[in-house]
């Protein structure tokens, strides 16, 4: 009982976290920005420590992701413009994803997910490639390995066993949505909801990937 109120507690700890940041990030209150950015994905780490038992490479790789992710996180919150450094940081927390989801000894491929994945990277990539410049090769590798992120957690679901494996799917859906939504505002058009969307998605999407290692 202690454990689960424990583990409730810090749930709501993530929730108010990250409300925080998106809150501190719509005033412009850099300081604020600069401690709950990288505190809300500590706290995702410490949850996917608190409810984890026994540690496999699955496990090992996960938590590999989620400190990458922190690393890109501290990049991307600098005032100077660290996005090409941010974006390599994910990208091998995106590889690190892959690594977990595909440690199995079965791959599930769903042929209708490929090819609307492919075609909503396509059309991403359309629309943005004009505004890409020196960064268009380090971002057609990051959607390359975005998409590739999303199709091996599927895989997870179906074959890994775990009872939770449906939120890692999940959650590397609506990591390619915040990543969408990013990528759109820096190189087309930002709007007044843009940030906050970009964040909520994304710590969501961390929080249940997170959340898929229950064992």
């Amino acid at each position: 009982m202690k454990i689960l109120i424990m583990f409730n507690v810090l749930l709501l700890v993530i929730v108010l976290s990250g409300f925080s940041h998106i809150v501190a990030d719509y005033l412009k209150k850099d300081v604020l920005c600069y401690v709950f950015k990288p505190l809300t994905t500590l706290l995702v780490i410490a949850l996917a420590w608190a409810q984890t038992s026994t540690f496999t490479p699955v496990h090992y790789w996960v938590f590999a992701g989620l400190a990458l992710s922190l690393i890109g996180d501290i990049f991307l919150m600098l005032k100077k413009d660290y996005f090409l450094q941010g974006l390599i940081a994910f990208f091998v927390a995106h590889v690190a994803y892959v690594i977990a989801f595909t440690h199995t000894s079965e791959f599930a491929l769903s042929t209708v997910l490929l090819v609307a994945l492919l075609a909503y990277a396509g059309l991403l990539i359309t629309i943005l490639n004009k505004q890409l410049g020196k960064l268009r090769i380090p971002v057609y590798a990051y959607a390359t390995v975005l998409t590739l992120m999303v199709l091996t957690s599927y895989s997870f679901f179906q074959v890994s066993g775990y009872e939770l494996g449906l939120y890692a799917f999940v959650g590397a859906v609506l990591f390619m949505v915040s990543d969408s939504i990013l990528a759109y505002r820096r190189f087309v058009k930002g709007y007044a909801w843009s940030q906050g969307a970009i964040l909520a998605t994304y710590y969501l999407a961390q929080s249940l990937i997170a959340l898929s290692l229950t064992n």
